[in-house]
Order: structure tokens, then C-alpha cells, then sequence
């Protein structure tokens, strides 16, 4: 069972240690020698068949002075230079002390290094237990806070905090669910950046040199890939960190103003729905959103101006100049028709189509042109009045949208609001984490184009994440038959089968993605249909499809240090094909790469009874299995069956009763009950139960348990 006993990475120290901790480690031993100059942490030199011809006499003295610290594990001083050597796991650090004090350089004594070396390594370890958490083995907080309040201030990048609820009350299964979480997160991140737990289902991600722009791509696709794997309940805040501006007025330190912003988000995330993000931009800088709600004059100029209008047009120039104005006035004439505020001219257009709102727009950008020789490009959106669903006080939103739409164009663009604007505003609220402004876009511009297969993929994917599953799936049909993007569409579509366990028909739609012609941008995407189709096949029992798939990917992702989730599937392929070695030696790197996967701990049992590697060894494994996911009635089988192996016939009866009563799992229970009455010596009690196993029409009620029901029958 889990206890309080500390983490197995807070026992000893590691090279890893040197790099992730050398600030603190720095300061330690600046504590304990505080004339030094300079402190690096080294690997230590490789021994050399031949001294290099270039060696001066100096460098040769360092050499072989750090070579002699390494073999007898002892500090060695090099003029001034002090040379201490830290064994970590089955290598060697070495810190190289520079600028040591002449005095205290002659009065070192050879006991008083061994006694510093000896201080030095229990300090780093109490250092280490500090900053790291004692259940997960994750960076703790006091880390985090460290390195924010005294790690370099020009350091830049995005914080991210992640709340991953546990649904279970019961305290076991939430920290079952706490490690599994801890290795989804390690899976996802994969080394990129440091992870820190905060406490209460809290985790931080530290992503260094990044800005809000990656924040806004990252965290989505955080979301998805957890919400993917099982997870119940998640959300993101994020907020980018530099420099505290001098005029901040704020008393906080340097942690503390960067933790009350992603705090900040993080609330507004958890009011979004079970699966959201928010990132602190999206709050601090909400009035100059570039869909913020208009000023309240140009309101009352819109309301007075339109109020009993039937039909209209507005123009929006992203442009103040006084010239440009002038420009407006000469080509458009009434003074009560224009508007300016913030940069931008506004124009009126009463009684006015989509034809005269094109050419007027494009009379006055000619005639500014004239007379404006720099090469200044105004851009102009355009909205209309009646539109689709949009009320007259929509104009404004609408001519942004217009605006929004017209950046992705050449300079001097003319747009009038339409489908794709609508969708340009929705991606815009999506980064922002706002699901149900960026639905209520994507549905406006399917009102004026139905068929956009762009906006109904980005409509299936807020569904998605609002767990409307059903409608999600209807919107990726309906962009499987449009014309763009249909790779996309198909993808998502095949995510969405796989959550609803449609194994058969989440294959056809990868296959279909895979077969369409390939597009730039495309490759990571097609790397994960491999994976995922890989999966499925070998959910599906097509072993040798999955395998084959499945080692491909391992092979090509290996190559850059990943590619360990896809070893579990990899044990589960060989063993479905009978090749019981090959999948012991998957499934124990797969538990090397996830100790707390309990479906790999459970195969591992199984695998172990097979081969006769230990029974006991098997029974614990599948123990362990079941702990970790207690829920999991194809772990329960697998325990039954350790069980039995042993003679625990009690416990087996007590794991094989609730796989009775699901219609998935009661074949293989029955066949099951039937070996324990037989073992038992109970043979027509046994008879009964192999009846039951052969006729039994489950869901998994395959071959193999109706052929070893009948052969216990006809013994």
C-alpha cells in the first residue's frame, strides 16, 4: 500500500541533480567556502590514450589532479583551485572551486577537506528533499519559488499550473490517480521543461523562453491529451513572467506577483466548464481584447444613427491619420455619417448593400493613396446589416472581425465580415480558453456558410471539450464531406470513436486520414494517427497489424529519447501473437518507463505465470495492478488467476465476483469459476461453470475460452 515514506529519488543524489540544482548547490557550498570566485559542476575527463600535443602544463595539472579526485572519491587541491568529487548513482560530479584564498590554501588540512566533502554531500541531500516532493518526486513549490525570486531576473518564459481532480473521495484512489496523473504529465511533457507539484492536485509546468503565443497552443493540446487518457476533471491556468516593471507599485516579491497571475487564471479556468484554460493576457489586457465590447459613445452613435434603418453598412479603417479622414470626408460627404475613436474611422453607410459598401471602401482607399505618397496600407472590414442572425449593435464586432480577417491578407485588403471571419474570431476566443464565445462564433459562421468544413472541425473540437460527445461526432461527419480539411475532420472523428470505445469504426476513420494525399504541417499529426491506430488494433485483437504499426513508431520516436508509452502496447501485441518473451522484456521497460501503470503490472502477472518466472512474483505484480486501479475488472481477472495459481482459492472466489456480473468480462469469469471448482475437486460444480463458459455470448467470449471450456469437458 502507498504510505508516507519518502520518494526513492530523495535518498541519493543523481547527475541530474548538478544540473537542476546548481544554484542551490552553489550556494551551498559558497556557504560553507566563502572566499571562491568561481564554482563549476563537470563531468570528469575521459581517460586518454595519449596526452593531446596543444596540453599546456596547467591544463595537464587539472587533468590529472580531477582524474585522482575521481579514483579516490576524495577533494584534491590544484594550486588554487579546490576539486571535489560527488559520487551520483553510478557516475561522478565534479565541482571545480576556483579563486581559494592564499591563506586558507596553505593552512588546508587533508582532514578538514574529507570533513567539508562529508558536509557538503548531506547538505545537497537535505536540499534536494527540500525541492523535492516527497510522494510524486516532482520539483516541490519551495523550488519553484527559489528560482523565481533568485534565478536570473532577465529569465523569461511561462508558468502553468494544472489541476487534475481525482472523481473518487476515497483516499487510496485518489493517489492512485495522483501517480498515474504524475506519469500522464511526464508523458506529455517529456523532459521539454521542468514539473512541479503544488499540493491538492496541483501541478506546475515552467516552460522557460516561451511566450504567450506558445501558451496558447501548449495548453489546449494539454487539455486534450489528458482529457484523452481518462482524466476527470481538467484545467490550465498560465501567465507569461520576466521583470516585475520598477512602477508596478505592487510590495510582492518576484514569485509571489507571478503565482497571483496564474492564480488569476486558474479561477477563471475552473468556471469554464470540466475541461478548460485561461491565460492571464486574456484578463489583464480584457479592454483592449480585439473583440472587446465598443465604447460607449460610438454606441449611442451606432444606436442614433441606425435606429430606423432597415438596411446598412459599416466601415471600419484601421487607420487615424488626419489625412485619411480627410479622405473619407471627401469621398463619403456627410459629417454625421463618420466616426473616430482609438485609431480607427468609422463610416455609415444608410440603405447600403454588400456592392455600394465594396466601392465605396474602395474609392476611399484609392483616393487616400493619391494623396498619401509613404506607402502607409490601411486595411477596411466591412459589416451589413440585415446578416445572417447578427443584430444592428453587432456591426461593430463584426467590421473587427472584418479587420481580424483582412491581417491575413495583403496590405490594403478589403473583407466583408463573413464565414471565415467568424472562424478567425472563435480561434481567437479558443486561445483564450472562452469554449462558449468561440462556439457561439463557429455556429454564426456555419449561419452563413453550412458547409465550412473548417468551422464545423473547430465546432466538433469545443464540443469535445465540453463533453458533448454526441454533437461532436455529428460536426466531424459533417466535415468528413466537405471539401477542407478533411484530414483534420477524420482525425478528430477517430479520437472521438476511440473515447466512445468504437474501436472498428476509429479505425476506418484513421485509415481514411492516412490515405489522403499528405499537406505541410501534417507530420506530427499522422505520427499520432500511427500511434493511436496502432492502439486500437491491438484493443481490436489485430496483434500483428498493431504490432507492426506500433514498432515502426517505437523506432522512429526511440531515436530522439521518446517513444516509451507505445512499450505496454508493444508487450500487450506480442503477447496476443503467443511470443511470451518478447513481451516480458516490453512490458518490464514499459514498467521502468510508468511504475504506476497497473494494466502493465497486471500483464506482467499474467506473463510471469505463463512463463513459470515465479507465481509469487506474479500474485504481487497483479496486486499492485489492482491497487492502482481497483475499478479495472480486467485486472481483477488477471488476479484471479494469479490467485488460483497460488492456492488463494477464497480470494479468487472475492476478485472473480464482480466480473460475473458484467456481460464484457463474464466469459472469461465463468471459465475461471469453472478452474477453481475443479482445482477444488468440484467436478460437476466445475461441469456447470465450463456449460456456462461455452455458451456464454459476452462481448470477448472468443475462441480460446470456448476451446478450453469444451477440452475440460471432455476430460
Amino acid at each position: 500500500m502507498f504510505g508516507y515514506s519518502q520518494h526513492h529519488l530523495c535518498r541519493r543524489l543523481e547527475r541530474q541533480d548538478f544540473i537542476r540544482f546548481s544554484f542551490e548547490f552553489g550556494r551551498v557550498i559558497h556557504e560553507n567556502i566563502p572566499t571562491i570566485d568561481e564554482l563549476v559542476f563537470l563531468d570528469p575527463p575521459q581517460p586518454q590514450p595519449a596526452a593531446s600535443l596543444s596540453e599546456t602544463k596547467r591544463e595537464k595539472e587539472l587533468r590529472l589532479g580531477m582524474e585522482k579526485a575521481v579514483q579516490t572519491e576524495s577533494p584534491v587541491l590544484s594550486r588554487d583551485i579546490l576539486i571535489l568529487p560527488f559520487v551520483a548513482d553510478d557516475t561522478t560530479v565534479i565541482a571545480q572551486v576556483k579563486g581559494l584564498d592564499r591563506y586558507l590554501v596553505r593552512k588546508i588540512g587533508k582532514d578538514w577537506l574529507e570533513g567539508l566533502s562529508s558536509l557538503l554531500i548531506r547538505e545537497f541531500l537535505l536540499v534536494k528533499r527540500a525541492c523535492i516532493d516527497s510522494l510524486t518526486g516532482l520539483l516541490s513549490s519551495l523550488h519553484l519559488e527559489e528560482y523565481l525570486d533568485y534565478g536570473a531576473k532577465d529569465r523569461t518564459g511561462v508558468l502553468m499550473l494544472v489541476t487534475v481532480y481525482p472523481k473518487s473521495s476515497s483516499f487510496f484512489q485518489a493517489k492512485n490517480y495522483q501517480h498515474r496523473t504524475v506519469s500522464l504529465l511526464r508523458a506529455f511533457v517529456d523532459d521539454r521543461f521542468p514539473l512541479y507539484y503544488l499540493g491538492q492536485s496541483c501541478f506546475g509546468i515552467l516552460c522557460e523562453k516561451k511566450d504567450s503565443v506558445f501558451a496558447a497552443e501548449f495548453a489546449p493540446s494539454l487539455v486534450n491529451f489528458l482529457k484523452r487518457e481518462g482524466c476527470y476533471r481538467v484545467h490550465v491556468g498560465s501567465a507569461v513572467f520576466g521583470e516585475i516593471p520598477a512602477d508596478s507599485g505592487l510590495s510582492l516579491s518576484r514569485s509571489e506577483e507571478i503565482m497571483r497571475k496564474v492564480w488569476a487564471a486558474l479561477h477563471v479556468a475552473t468556471k469554464r466548464g470540466p475541461f478548460a484554460f485561461c491565460h492571464y493576457s486574456s484578463i489583464e489586457n480584457a479592454a483592449n481584447h480585439p473583440l472587446a465590447p465598443p465604447a460607449q459613445p460610438l454606441v449611442q452613435w451606432l444606436q442614433k444613427a441606425t435606429h430606423n434603418l432597415q438596411k446598412c453598412a459599416l466601415l471600419q479603417f484601421n487607420t487615424e491619420n488626419s489625412l485619411f479622414v480627410e479622405s473619407v470626408r471627401d469621398c463619403a460627404g456627410e459629417e454625421d455619417r463618420i466616426f473616430t475613436d482609438k485609431k480607427t474611422v468609422y463610416l455609415l453607410l444608410p440603405d447600403q448593400g454588400r456592392k455600394e459598401a465594396l466601392k465605396m471602401g474602395d474609392m476611399i482607399l484609392r483616393h487616400f493613396d493619391e494623396k498619401e505618397h509613404s506607402g502607409t496600407a490601411v486595411n477596411c472590414g466591412i459589416s451589413l446589416y440585415p446578416s445572417g442572425d447578427f443584430k444592428k449593435s453587432e456591426l461593430f464586432l463584426n467590421c473587427r472581425k472584418a479587420l481580424l480577417h483582412s491581417h491575413f491578407l495583403d496590405p490594403g485588403a478589403l473583407i466583408i465580415c463573413n464565414a471565415l471571419s467568424c472562424n478567425i474570431a472563435g480561434d481567437m476566443y479558443y486561445g483564450d480558453g472562452d469554449l462558449m464565445l468561440a462556439v457561439k462564433e463557429y455556429k454564426r459562421g456555419l449561419i452563413l456558410d453550412p458547409g465550412d468544413g473548417n468551422l464545423l472541425n473547430s465546432l466538433g473540437v469545443c464540443y469535445a471539450q465540453m463533453n458533448r460527445h454526441k454533437a461532436a461526432v455529428e460536426c466531424f461527419h459533417k466535415a468528413c464531406n466537405s471539401k477542407e480539411d478533411r484530414f483534420m475532420a477524420l482525425y478528430n472523428l477517430g479520437l472521438e470513436q476511440q473515447i466512445r470505445n468504437e474501436h472498428i469504426a476509429a479505425i476506418d476513420s484513421f485509415m481514411k486520414a492516412l490515405d489522403l494525399p499528405e499537406q505541410v504541417g501534417e507530420e506530427k499529426t499522422r505520427k499520432d494517427i500511427k500511434f493511436q491506430l496502432g492502439v486500437l488494433c491491438v484493443e481490436a485483437h489485430r496483434y500483428r497489424a498493431g504490432f507492426d504499426l506500433l514498432q515502426a513508431w517505437y523506432k522512429n520516436e526511440n531515436e530522439e529519447g521518446r517513444g516509451g508509452k507505445a512499450l505496454r502496447y508493444l508487450g500487450e501485441a506480442c503477447f496476443g501473437l503467443g511470443e511470451y518473451r518478447d513481451a516480458m522484456k516490453y512490458l518490464q521497460q514499459a514498467m521502468r518507463y510508468n511504475e504506476y501503470d497497473g494494466d502493465v503490472l497486471g500483464l506482467l502477472g499474467e506473463m510471469y505465470l505463463k512463463e513459470n518466472e515465479g507465481d509469487d512474483i506474479a500474485l504481487r505484480f497483479c496486486e499492485k495492478a489492482v491497487e492502482l486501479n481497483p475499478d479495472s475488472l480486467k485486472l481483477k481477472l488477471q488476479l484471479a488467476k494469479a490467485q488460483l495459481q497460488c492456492g488463494d482459492y477464497l480470494g479468487c472466489r472475492r476478485s472473480l465476483q464482480p466480473c460475473l456480473r458484467n456481460k464484457k468480462t463474464r466469459p472469461a469469469a465463468l471459465l475461471q469459476r469453472g478452474l477453481l471448482a475443479h482445482e477444488q475437486g468440484q467436478k460437476r460444480t466445475a461441469e456447470k461453470w465450463f456449460e456456462k463458459a461455452e455458451s456464454c455470448p459476452g462481448q470477448i467470449s472468443n475462441s480460446e475460452i470456448k476451446k478450453t471450456a469444451r477440452y475440460y469437458l471432455n476430460k
